[in-house]
């Protein structure tokens, strides 16, 4: 067997729902055009049941076995080594060997996906280099164990923003699918997004996702509320995107805001500087898992009811403004 295919997918951003997600309510998350392209080429010559993995941003280069999945997720490329794995177990085929390079713009651990990027990307692009093409339910589901490997209980959005690109409404049922709707038409309105990072947080998605479950166990009156304005916010935000309302979406977000202060998930250095946008009549709030200590917390959308701000506003210190396109294509074969 001697194959090879190149995929290219997005990054994505959540607009609404973060954390109530993993719950069972809905968020609204869309995927921006900072893409990650992986290769993968099969080959009968190499060593048998060798992974040649290469991942030039993180210096990765090194040769594993291809059907043996890490122990742990510790080092560079360890989640590539796993999605490997995942993505051929049940291959009709196995090749003998595969040579895998990861080449992404999508900043990691900071609220862009590039985790669900990497393993919607590498799941394919196996799979279709050994002739073996999975349609997109396959590809999700697959790519959602090894999410869950990653970050724990998952939420599940941001597999399908990377798989359908667009912008979607995504809630998971009670059985643990995911239920996915297309927004059409909102365009438009994504231009009212800037988005920044507001560096990277100490604190994984994983541990994130853990210390709101905690918080649950202890105060769950607390998280209740929380999630019920988000879930407010959620709708109010896919009612401004839908019908054009771009004034409506700052007072969506600063609800959605506060709910997540609420339950901790705020660096409070992001809070002040989000603070200072409130005052001069904006809104933002985090946009991903965030962060407890540090300065960093991840990804930051900003709104403003008056385009003309954004080009006077100037980041807080330690912010870096990300130029993107929301509403990007999903999985794609690359050029």
């Amino acid at each position: 067997m001697s194959g090879e295919s190149a995929v290219s997918v997005p990054g994505k951003a959540i607009l609404f729902g973060e954390h109530a997600a993993v719950y069972g309510f809905a968020a609204l998350v869309t995927a921006l055009d900072h893409r990650m392209t992986v290769t993968v080429r099969t080959s009968a010559t190499t060593t048998p049941g060798a992974l040649h993995l290469a991942i030039p941003s993180l210096g990765v280069a090194k040769t594993v076995a291809f059907d043996r999945e890490p122990d742990t997720l510790n080092e560079p490329g360890d989640l590539a080594v796993l999605a490997v794995a995942i993505g051929t177990r049940d291959l009709r085929r196995r090749p003998a060997g595969l040579h895998v390079r990861i080449e992404s713009s999508i900043p990691s651990g900071s609220g862009f996906g590039s985790s669900a990027a990497l393993a919607v990307a590498v799941v394919a692009a196996c799979r279709r280099a050994c002739d073996e093409d999975a349609a997109l339910d396959d590809i999700a589901r697959l790519a959602a164990l090894i999410e869950e490997r990653q970050h724990g209980r998952a939420s599940g959005v941001d597999v399908q923003a990377v798989l359908r690109g667009g912008v979607l409404r995504c809630r998971r049922r009670d059985d643990g699918s995911l239920e996915g709707e297309e927004l059409p038409a909102v365009d438009l309105r994504l231009a009212a997004f800037r988005l920044f990072h507001s560096g990277t947080p100490h604190e994984t998605t994983g541990e994130m996702v853990a210390a709101v479950r905690q918080l649950s166990d202890r105060e769950p009156a607390r998280v209740r509320d929380a999630f019920a304005v988000i879930d407010a916010a959620t709708r109010d935000g896919q009612d401004a995107l839908v019908g054009g309302d771009a004034a409506a979406l700052a007072p969506a977000i600063r609800r959605a805001q506060g709910a997540l202060e609420s339950i901790g998930v705020v660096p409070s250095g992001v809070r002040d500087a989000i603070r200072v946008i409130e005052s001069q009549g904006g809104a933002a709030k985090i946009s991903g898992a965030g962060g407890i200590t540090g300065a960093g917390g991840g990804l930051v959308l900003v709104v403003h009811p008056d385009p003309a701000w954004h080009d006077r506003f100037v980041p807080p210190a330690g912010w870096t403004a990300h130029r993107v396109s929301l509403g990007a294509a999903g999985l794609r074969t690359a050029a």
